[in-house]
């Protein structure tokens, strides 16, 4: 497949990259090609679309509400769609926990989602540990904080070190910088409301690293917060060896 390069140029999308490559704390490299991260499918070309499959994508996991599910049609949610395996997974659930208004933080942001959405959580952790063989890809809409945090999450239980894992977070800022800035040009509303919105909720490294340190403050560790979250013990180990060769 020759040299390996974390972000896929996929027609269409502007934030898919993939999770392998990354060294873990006991010196093994997570795998390429198992987890793939990305924004929405929606607006994928036939080539791009063509690109994602002769990757070894083999299933979706769809972190996205159902109402964004309809609205952005997934063109792979057909049943037998290319020979993909779809699910749909919505990682929130405004019937739980909804946000009234406007939080402090994009880090508070995703401490209310891991705490409110725990079962979520586990869902989606649970369907990525039980997808069929082959590279598994998870997206929400601009692949920044559902995504964002389910990589996270997954980059720490392989063994990757915090700083890696926010640096890989914060990537994002760069990939949709070009989207962000033409919303703050074209967007509703006051000019500057629009920049002082994307300045607050950019992906910042130092972001995904206060969530996880909070994550460890509060549980222990990932492992313990998926555990409670309600994830099996047998599906954190089976997201290991999905993710890293020996585990």
């Amino acid at each position: 497949m020759g040299e390996r390069t974390r972000r896929l140029a996929w027609e269409g999308l502007l934030n898919a990259r993939d999770l392998g490559g990354y060294r873990t704390a006991d010196g093994r490299v997570t795998r390429w090609g198992a987890i793939v991260r990305s924004d929405n499918l929606t607006p994928l070309t036939a080539a791009g679309r063509a690109a994602l499959l002769a990757y070894g994508v083999r299933s979706i996991v769809d972190l996205r509400r159902p109402e964004e599910a309809r609205e952005h049609p997934n063109p792979f949610a057909e049943p037998g769609s290319h020979g993909l395996e779809y699910v749909n997974v919505p990682f929130e659930d405004p019937a739980v926990y909804a946000f009234t208004e406007e939080p402090e933080s994009l880090t508070v942001v995703y401490q209310l989602m891991l705490d409110h959405y725990q079962s979520r959580v586990a869902d989606v952790m649970t369907s990525v540990a039980d997808a069929p063989p082959g590279g598994v890809l998870v997206h929400c809409m601009g692949g920044k904080d559902r995504t964002g945090l389910v990589s996270a999450l997954l980059l720490d239980l392989a063994g990757v070190d915090r700083e890696t894992i926010a640096a890989d977070y914060a990537v994002t800022q760069d990939y949709l910088r070009e989207r962000d800035d033409e919303w703050v040009r074209t967007g509703p509303g006051e000019r500057a409301e629009r920049e002082r919105l994307v300045a607050k909720f950019s992906a910042k490294a130092e972001v995904m690293w206060a969530v996880l340190t909070q994550i460890d403050d509060r549980f222990g560790s990932v492992e313990r917060y998926l555990f409670q979250a309600g994830v099996p013990a047998d599906r954190i180990a089976g997201l290991r060896r999905r993710l890293v060769a020996g585990s």
